[in-house]
């Protein structure tokens, strides 16, 4: 349970980490260079620390592929689109690729969803619509809505058919050469952008400049690893409940932090996304234990 409350508490305070750092840093070199960063040093870590083989050709390109999804067409959509619209609106919209993951693993590897996280799905839909209702009227325009429904694509695909894409055994390696080679990617499609230009024009401000340590060091080195290692010995359906929870932990810092109001809606809608998150959970648990018991 540590590693999920991780998820939910850490990613959920990123969303309003990547609203301050863009502010006065450019979005393709924001996501490249902290996930390149991340991942070199985690990379060096596992290598030369813990002894662990460096990545096969065959890693690097599925690890790869997994991080240009993860992190190239997910992350760096986020971030473009918090540049228009709130951290907490983002992580509403985010909120809906639990469907997408269920669909897509569903598809992959045959299983059925069950009742309880059907019902718990549901829910954390019906939730979302709660919470979403009064805030969707602070997007004006159709490209951050078209930029979340990339990030979520992305990121559904690269949780589950990346699964079965050739990379490291060793989770942490694995998360490395993902981070590695989606920050690098990320990063050259910045300085083709003019990205690059851009930052010897522009000051960075000291804020943004926390928030992206922030990010690199917490939002990557550390919660990264953790969902790729919940991947491996958890239901995909159920490790992405963390974006039920990441919206509440968005709007509550923003109560904290910028002094924003909580409404009857949004405490209506947590007290129907917490038993969302215990459905999906317990009922991949429950799940899991079926399928061993028919084996």
């Amino acid at each position: 349970m540590a590693a999920f409350a991780t998820l939910y508490f850490v990613w959920g305070s990123t969303y309003l980490a990547i609203r301050i750092a863009v502010q006065s840093a450019p979005p393709f070199m924001l996501a490249g260079v902290r996930f390149a960063i991340a991942g070199t040093l985690l990379l060096l870590w596992r290598h030369y620390r813990s002894g662990v083989q460096w990545p096969t050709r065959r890693e690097w390109l599925g690890g790869g592929a997994v991080g240009a999804c993860l992190v190239l067409l997910s992350n760096v959509a986020v971030v473009f689109a918090e540049k228009t619209i709130p951290s907490g609106v983002t992580a509403l919209f985010a909120a809906g690729t639990p469907l997408l993951i269920a669909l897509f693993n569903g598809h992959r590897t045959g299983a059925s969803l069950g009742r309880r996280r059907a019902i718990g799905l549901a829910l954390g839909t019906c939730g979302m619509i709660l919470l979403g209702g009064a805030t969707l009227a602070a997007v004006h325009h159709v490209t951050p809505l078209l930029l979340m429904a990339l990030a979520s694509v992305a990121w559904a695909v690269g949780s589950t058919y990346g699964r079965g894409w050739g990379q490291a055994d060793d989770v942490m390696m694995a998360s490395a050469t993902q981070m590695l080679v989606g920050g690098l990617l990320a990063t050259i499609v910045g300085l083709a952008a003019g990205e690059g230009q851009w930052l010897q024009t522009h000051t960075i401000t000291w804020q943004s400049a926390v928030a992206w340590g922030y990010l690199a060091i917490v939002g990557s080195m550390v919660a990264y690893p953790v969902f790729q290692w919940l991947l491996t010995v958890a239901d995909a359906t159920a490790v992405a409940s963390y974006t039920y929870v990441n919206p509440i932990v968005a709007v509550a810092l923003g109560m904290i932090l910028l002094g924003e109001e909580i409404s009857p809606r949004m405490m209506i809608a947590t007290a129907v996304l917490i038993p969302a998150v215990i459905l999906v959970v317990t009922g991949a648990a429950k799940r899991e234990l079926e399928v061993k018991e028919e084996v």
